[in-house]
């Protein structure tokens, strides 16, 4: 019997990790294997969602769309492999989430083309989570956004509630231009991730509707950079908020997306900071660490900047305000 897979994507903080752990938590997710790909030396994804569901794989770092096609298809067969031999919970549907920088053609491409995969696996569809607070500034800076639409067997809105109802409406309007008979909802209107793969999503005979990098998007979509700043012991949150300000402020256009978990002074507790762009969120604080050593974090998403020039700002940042 052949396994459903469906696919999540969106661009760098639309809040595809925080729908698929909010999917996870609302219903039974036992039989559920949910795999991750992030950019960065470092997941941090993953371990947010592996609080709610065991059956959380990493796959390797990297696009998926660009290294990581051939890691994917031997991660579901070793998964089978592995259920098989009781090494692993059963499960029955496969949850991905790409990247935020993922074109999802060649993702569909391989689950609907390759021998091995196509008789174990089928297309169940895929959902693209889109920011509405950033949308409209997205679709004109980044090819992948667009390729992340027309792909797409429906919509979900993110940040309904940090927009006025026009721009709700214009970006509404703006992706019915690019995929005019797609379905559009608010992310919360998928409750639970049975819910989630009860829905009748289009199936596709063909790859018509997916779009592939042109040249020069490819060469745009090539030049992405990602670090990670580890930072040993207590971080003043006075002097980090200051240092992350100012490097929104110089580079918010430039940089894609910042996340990291950090060890702040006087918070016995992790907290989870993410950014998109010029926007910060609030913080979160977790309940507990996700790796052994209690150090801070950040992964750093970039284009048309130097990531090394960023991590040299902040030890530089630290280190002068600390003495």
């Amino acid at each position: 019997m052949s396994i459903p897979v469906h696919i999540v994507t969106g661009f760098l903080g639309s809040g595809k990790t925080t729908l698929i752990k909010r999917l996870l938590l609302e219903g039974d997710a036992q039989n559920t294997l949910v795999l991750i790909n992030e950019l960065g030396e470092i997941g941090i994804d993953n371990l947010l969602v592996q609080t709610v569901a065991d059956n959380t794989f990493l796959l390797p770092s990297g696009c998926m769309c660009c290294t990581v096609l051939d890691s994917l298809k031997t991660t579901l067969l070793d998964m089978l492999n592995k259920q098989a031999q009781g090494l692993i919970p059963i499960f029955s549907r496969v949850l991905i989430e790409t990247t935020g920088l993922a074109n999802p053609a060649s993702i569909l491409a391989t689950i609907q083309q390759d021998t091995h995969l196509k008789s174990r696996f089928y297309l169940h569809g895929l959902t693209t989570v889109v920011d509405t607070e950033n949308a409209i500034q997205q679709s004109q800076l980044h090819p992948e956004w667009l390729t992340q639409i027309v792909a797409a067997d429906q919509i979900l809105l993110s940040k309904c509630d940090r927009v006025v109802d026009s721009i709700q409406l214009a970006v509404k309007d703006k992706i019915q231009q690019i995929h005019s008979e797609i379905v559009i909802k608010n992310v919360h209107d998928v409750y639970c991730i049975a819910n989630l793969f009860e829905q009748q999503l289009l199936h596709r005979q063909n790859l018509n509707s997916a779009v592939f990098f042109k040249p020069m998007d490819k060469a745009k979509h090539d030049l992405t950079q990602t670090c990670v700043i580890e930072f040993e012991g207590e971080i003043d949150g006075l002097v980090f908020g200051v240092w992350l300000n100012l490097l929104l402020n110089k580079y918010g256009e430039q940089l894609l997306r910042i996340k990291g978990i950090l060890k702040l002074a006087g918070f016995e507790q992790p907290v989870l900071i993410q950014g998109v762009q010029h926007c910060l969120y609030p913080p979160e604080h977790l309940e507990t660490w996700s790796w052994q050593a209690q150090t801070s974090k950040i992964v750093v998403i970039a284009r048309h900047l130097d990531v090394q020039q960023v991590q040299r700002s902040f030890q530089l940042f630290m280190q002068k305000l600390a003495s």
